[in-house]
């Protein structure tokens, strides 16, 4: 059935009326069921038939997303086909993705080492300047700043007077021996945040304590300012020029906003992160205020214009829930299913069970899949498709996939491990009984 879908997506291509292929068109229908058929090739392990999907994919569109090309850029690589990996990855660096750093990442460093013409194809690389709205990615950037830094509040003096000398003294009782030198030296890693002083709250005054609270409010009422700043001024730019997706600013390479009260060296962002993010989701899913504006209409549509990915959806927080009409309660968010536990079972050593499937559970897993509530498979998936998600049962195949380490990029689908050592056979069989596998 598989290989029929793909021969009739390759001979009979989505066209217009005008008889040309699409530029531009609904992404729910013409491009992410191609995509969700490629990546369950992957799944699959067959590349030729991945990469046949990927091409129908993009053929189908004007601006495909750079996730999906470098997935068909490495099913390329797989099978031999050099150029039409290196097309793919042209597609990348286009969009902004720095060349060098695909000596970096996990699967094509191994590439570039073995392939004698991937100096030429970096050189060429450099040269190239993607074309994106400058102006518009430095104002994102800046409002995901707002969001993410920890605002900062200088010390009182008393406060400042109170931590030297503090930490001077711990500083004293941390002098360490070194083993190999024999020199004594002190231990100076501070894994306190240094700007709110909690970690000293047993050893001050009433008076100190109160202090820090009046500036843990104060920073508090700075962070709320500016999370309803970065939020309301992020969705005035999208009114202005439409939804910032990685053909128009890039990209986003932004950093992840750690707490200055973290003193560790700089995270370097890996390929997966890079491709995968938007700096407006970022900044509208990290608001509070998101909570108090129904944004679902708006993503929606990006999504079938092409500036987000459906999975994109669920970053945000806010995704209308269905209610059940005969109580209150709320059933899970439609878009969010696809998850399955991996549910590990462990016998006390002394135990052996007479019944077979009970027997090595060290070496076997369970996958349990989520209740699906008052709706029946079909609904959901009826929802999912709408927005251009996978079924439920190729989210799971996915979760399944995703559950070992892999260099492609999969969304859709999740998995979540779950130990739990049981004291008897019995109560190991009741548990087996009770829950619903996927397989």
């Amino acid at each position: 059935m598989k290989k029929l879908l793909l021969i009739f997506i390759l001979l009979f291509p989505h066209r217009g009326a005008g008889g040309c292929l699409f530029a531009q068109g609904d992404f729910t229908r013409i491009y992410h069921p191609i995509i969700n058929s490629a990546e369950l090739a992957i799944v699959d392990t067959n590349y030729y038939e991945a990469l046949d999907y990927y091409k129908a994919a993009f053929d189908n569109v004007k601006k495909p997303f750079a996730k999906d090309y470098y997935n068909a850029a490495i099913c390329a690589a797989m099978v031999g086909k050099m150029p039409t990996m290196f097309d793919y990855l042209e597609k990348i660096v286009e969009k902004g993705y720095p060349s060098d750093s695909l000596r970096k990442d996990a699967f094509f460093k191994y590439v570039a080492d073995t392939c004698k013409v991937w100096s030429k194809f970096e050189s060429q690389m450099r040269l190239v300047k993607p074309d994106i709205n400058q102006e518009l990615r430095d104002s994102l950037k800046a409002y995901h700043a707002l969001i993410t830094q920890e605002p900062y509040t200088p010390l009182t003096a008393e406060l400042r007077t109170f931590y030297k000398e503090y930490t001077k003294k711990l500083e004293d009782s941390l002098v360490v021996k070194n083993s190999k030198t024999g020199k004594k030296g002190v231990f100076t890693q501070v894994i306190f945040p240094r700007d709110s002083l909690t970690f000293f709250y047993g050893k001050m005054s009433e008076k100190l304590i109160k202090q820090i609270d009046s500036l843990r409010k104060i920073n508090d009422f700075k962070a709320s300012t500016n999370m309803r700043l970065a939020f309301h001024k992020t969705l005035n730019l999208i009114d202005t020029y439409g939804f910032p997706d990685e053909n128009l600013v890039g990209l986003s390479d932004f950093n992840t906003g750690y707490s200055r009260v973290f003193r560790f060296n700089t995270y370097r962002q890996n390929s997966y992160s890079v491709l995968d993010r938007n700096l407006a989701i970022n900044i509208l899913g990290g608001s509070l205020y998101t909570y108090s504006k129904d944004l679902t209409p708006m993503l929606i549509q990006a999504i079938r214009d092409g500036k987000i990915a459906p999975y994109q959806i669920n970053k945000v927080g806010n995704i209308t829930l269905e209610t059940n009409n005969s109580n209150t309660d709320k059933t899970p968010n439609f878009y969010s299913m696809g998850n399955v536990k991996v549910l590990q079972y462990r016998l006390d050593g002394n135990l052996n069970c007479e019944n077979r499937l009970l027997q090595g559970k060290d070496d076997k897993k369970f996958w349990k899949k989520e209740p699906l509530s008052l709706y029946s498979e079909a609904e959901i998936n009826e929802k999912r498709l709408d927005i251009g998600l996978e079924t439920l049962a190729d989210a799971y195949k996915k979760a399944f996939f995703k559950a070992h380490p892999r260099v492609f990029i999969i969304n859709g689908g999740s998995y979540q491990t779950e130990l739990s050592y049981v004291s008897s056979c019995e109560v190991l069989e009741k548990m087996l009984k009770e829950s619903t596998f996927v397989r």
